[in-house]
Formats: C-alpha cells, sequence, structure tokens
C-alpha cells in the first residue's frame, strides 16, 4: 500500500517522525521522504520531521550507538509534543 496515495491536502495530521536509513535494502530511502514531504505539502500545521541515518539500514545489524540515538530521538520527540516544557526545543523557549 502507498501511503502518499491517502494524504488529503488540509488535514491536519498529527505530528510525525519519520526515519530511514540510507542502506535500508527493504524500504528504499527516498519512499519515507515522499512521504514526508508529501504530509508537509498538505499543509498541516504539525511538524513533520524526516530523521535519515547515513550508516543504518532497517534495524537489523545496527550498532548499540545507533539504536541509542534512535531512542534518544524517539523520546525527546514524544515528550516534545507531550507538552513537557523541558523537551522544547531552544526555538520555542
Amino acid at each position: 500500500m502507498d501511503s502518499i496515495q491517502h494524504v488529503k491536502h488540509g488535514v491536519a495530521y498529527p505530528a510525525v517522525m519519520i526515519t530511514t536509513g540510507l542502506n535500508d535494502p527493504r524500504v528504499l530511502p527516498w519512499e519515507p521522504a515522499k512521504f514526508a514531504a508529501a504530509l508537509q505539502a498538505s499543509g498541516t500545521p504539525n511538524p513533520v520531521l524526516l530523521r535519515i541515518d547515513t550508516k543504518a539500514g532497517h534495524g537489523v545489524g545496527s550498532t548499540r550507538t545507533q539504536i541509542d540515538r534512535l531512542t534518544a530521538d524517539w523520546i525527546a520527540f514524544t515528550f516534545w509534543r507531550a507538552g513537557d516544557a523541558g523537551w522544547r526545543p531552544a526555538a520555542e523557549h
């Protein structure tokens, strides 16, 4: 299923952090990038972030450091979007 086909203009989609690795053999990196671009172009007022790990694949074989960094980004994104003041980006303070 191509999720891009379901993106509609003018819909207030929730905040999203889309992740990909440049060495992913299962999902080519341009697919998540196209999806992020479609969501951003939809006019949603919420942030659409695209996180690309230039040395990662589909998760299997990722180093401990790669896994820890991805987990830290997920946690920070979740707390930020939940409204926790301690997790807001510097531009929002």
